[in-house]
């Protein structure tokens, strides 16, 4: 793409407002601005009587009682964290490694990386034990590149710094654990503090990260207060963690609010956190206005009216979900609650993420980018798990709960106290079948299975490629998945980082082995995708249907358009129609992404057939009398530029999957309908096709079914005509 039209799609798709603000920081860092204002010192250069207020004591020892003695009421008193009622559930989705098993790591000076994986070796602030990258301490932040191949991924680098490990100490206690708390504590901050002197070095580089680390270590400082290891020269080196914070996120939050993300939410919590609870500060009146004017400002920006995200993705909406609960939360216990507009605007998100989520499992489809990120992880539930965040959002706007009891609700313990494991549970009822448009998410619900789709029209810019995406569950399990995200950095493999969000990782058609948008930075794609929901009707108890088509293909050199319809029957049954329409010869390349079971391989059918651990599911395919030129299952192809076949369900981790690859070359218009469902499916075979209709055979062979569609043609103006029993007496042809 050349700098010109590159430079119209900015101004066009992100608007002048951000290209002005981050005009405004690069100019700060051009001018030598930014290096004076976060000029290099030392944790000693920050004297307590240059960062208070004059009424707040100097001296270590004083300023130590005046903060005993004028205690900011926080989620809960000083140095004494809630503990756990007894007795308390327990879950099957708990995290690995268990807490106990945790605090032993944090005892060899090993941390758990990414909610999963523990480090090999002790800490080292600024390197990656996993591959050997590392940055260099010693330079001012903004003097550091973001991505250098010798430094390798930030998030591996950053991982450590927020600090999860503190919030695991705060906990410990509550959960009977006998261990020395505060000094582990104060032994992973004074390390932590020493190699990262205030503004130097890559754990300074990004205000969020600042942000995310203050928020765990206020956790684990308020709550080991009252140990003996933290001391009054302790409560110093906090002041200075505490102000050397909300310096770096002040002076530098207009970038974040530029990036039009959870980044400026995250920072303004940290603004907030920061000033509660030292408010003795002499700018903490300044930050606690500053933190406020964002947060609300970009709750209001950054949500959609059907609860939907603004970056098109699970995970960050977890993220800036779990910043906003806790600011709020801060702002009700200083006495200055938000509007109820911004409480509504926060309960209509967590109720998306409940009707995005697996009922069994608390799961959500891994949608949209992840880098990994869990900002309160107050509970043993799984990173995976979402339960935590819906029950927490649901309690701040409605106070009652939207889940019944579990361990999920230590949250709820955590954020708002005691009283809160006693409200009622909501009786809105389970999740149902729902059309989310104005962030472009459709889910299809039936008694054993469920799925989403997925068809937007962007206004905010795309992190992966993903039009017509199908996510499908089958008790519990995602049996048809998005890839996730792996990591956002591969040195040396840029092949390996494109896949995961690339079109081949997701279950839709790719033509002409062509992506119809263009990557032109690693976190953005021009032009826009662009599509629509034609028909969604959810309310038929025999069958359910979804259709909706992208645009992205529909220009040159293609000038295709591609159209989905998802059927779901009685029976667990799905139906997915896809029609690809054009002139002209095309290739066109259909992927289905599965879970990692067992399968049985049939390329003449073509079927597959998953032996999950809660009964086979079934794919099928056909097109009709037309045949594909290909028909493979691909599991963890790892050639340069031929990646396939791999899943990320954790940020860093990469697991093998088989994917189903069904390609035609053909002229087109061409229809491919996909049947998913348990063992003992029909292939779906084309019955008739007269009179501008086609008649269809599907669904279970006990239980069969015959879809009218109407023509596949750019005009038809429904696929889906009807849907009927199969007579008793019809041949069985084409059952698997």
């Amino acid at each position: 793409m050349t700098r010109l039209k590159k430079a119209y799609y900015i101004l066009k798709y992100l608007g002048p407002r951000v290209v002005w603000l981050r005009l405004g920081v690069y100019a700060a860092k051009w001018t030598g601005r930014a290096a004076r204002v976060y000029a290099a010192r030392e944790w000693e250069d920050l004297k307590l009587a240059d960062l208070l207020r004059p009424e707040a004591p100097a001296d270590p020892a004083d300023y130590a009682q005046y903060k005993r003695d004028h205690p900011s009421e926080f989620l809960f008193p000083l140095g004494r964290p809630p503990e756990l009622p007894q007795p308390w559930p327990t879950g099957t989705a708990e995290r690995q490694p268990p807490l106990p098993e945790r605090l032993k790591l944090l005892a060899q000076d090993r941390c758990v990386y990414f909610f999963r994986q523990p480090a090999p070796t002790a800490i080292d602030w600024y390197a990656n034990p996993f591959d050997g990258h590392r940055s260099e301490p010693g330079r001012v932040w903004s003097d550091i590149p973001d991505y250098l191949p010798e430094q390798g991924d930030p998030r591996a680098l950053w991982e450590p710094a927020r600090a999860a490990w503190a919030i695991d100490l705060a906990r410990a206690r509550s959960h009977g654990l006998a261990v020395d708390a505060g000094s582990l504590y104060w032994r992973w901050v004074d390390s932590w503090m020493h190699a990262c002197p205030p503004w130097q070095g890559f754990h300074w580089k990004c205000g969020q990260e600042s942000a995310v680390r203050f928020i765990a270590l206020a956790l684990g400082f308020w709550s080991l207060a009252d140990d003996p290891a933290t001391t009054p020269l302790r409560w110093q080196q906090f002041a200075r963690l505490a102000w050397a914070t909300g310096y770096r996120i002040a002076h530098h939050i207009n970038y974040a609010i530029s990036q039009k993300n959870n980044h400026a939410i995250s920072e303004a919590c940290g603004l907030l956190l920061v000033s509660r609870l030292f408010p003795e500060l002499r700018e903490a009146q300044r930050w606690w206005r500053l933190g406020r004017r964002v947060l609300a400002q970009e709750i209001r920006r950054q949500t959609y009216a059907d609860g939907s995200y603004v970056q098109h993705s699970m995970n960050y909406q977890r993220v800036m979900l779990a910043g906003s609960v806790l600011g709020l939360r801060l702002a009700e216990l200083a006495g200055e609650p938000f509007e109820r507009g911004v409480y509504d605007r926060l309960g209509r998100c967590g109720e998306f993420l409940f009707q995005m989520m697996d009922p069994e499992t608390g799961r959500l489809p891994q949608y949209g980018a992840n880098d990994g990120a869990h900002v309160l992880p107050l509970s043993e539930c799984d990173f995976t798990d979402f339960r935590p965040i819906i029950q927490a959002t649901h309690y701040l706007a409605h106070r009652e709960r939207r889940l019944p009891p579990g361990i999920w609700d230590e949250d709820l313990l955590w954020l708002f106290g005691p009283a809160a494991l006693d409200s009622s549970v909501s009786t809105a009822g389970p999740a149902a079948s729902c059309a989310l448009t104005a962030g472009g998410y459709y889910t299809l619900r039936r008694p054993e299975s469920w799925g989403m789709l997925r068809c937007h029209t962007y206004r905010d810019r795309p992190g992966q490629y993903d039009q017509l995406h199908l996510d499908l569950w089958y008790r519990g399990q995602n049996v048809v998945q998005d890839c996730g995200t792996h990591k956002y950095y591969v040195p040396g493999r840029p092949d390996l980082e494109y896949y995961f969000k690339s079109i081949a990782a997701h279950n839709t058609i790719e033509i002409d082995d062509a992506l119809p948008v263009e990557l032109v930075s690693r976190f953005l794609y021009f032009p826009w995708p662009r599509g629509r929901v034609r028909r969604f009707e959810a309310a038929d108890a025999g069958w359910q249907c979804c259709e909706a088509e992208h645009y992205d293909y529909d220009r040159a050199p293609c000038h295709v358009l591609l159209r989905r319809t998802v059927v779901s029957l009685a029976g667990d049954v799905w139906v997915v129609v896809d029609d690809v329409l054009g002139t002209g010869r095309h290739r066109a390349l259909l992927r289905w992404h599965l879970a990692d079971f067992p399968f049985e391989f049939d390329a003449n059918g073509p079927t597959l057939t998953l032996h999950t651990a809660r009964g086979s599911f079934s794919v099928a395919l056909s097109a009709g009398d037309r045949r594909p030129e290909r028909v493979e299952v691909v599991r963890g192809r790892d050639e340069p530029g031929r990646v396939q076949g791999f899943v990320s369900p954790y940020y860093g981790e990469r697991r093998p999957i088989p994917t189903l690859e069904v390609s035609y070359r053909t002229e087109l218009p061409l229809r491919i309908l996909t049947t998913l469902g348990p063992q003992g499916i029909i292939i779906p075979r084309l019955m008739t096709d007269s009179a501008g209709q086609q008649r269809w055979r599907a669904g279970l062979v006990a239980d069969r079914s015959i879809l009218e569609l109407g023509p596949p043609e750019r005009g038809a103006e429904s696929v889906l005509l009807g849907c009927a029993k199969a007579p008793a007496d019809s041949a069985d042809q084409g059952v698997q």
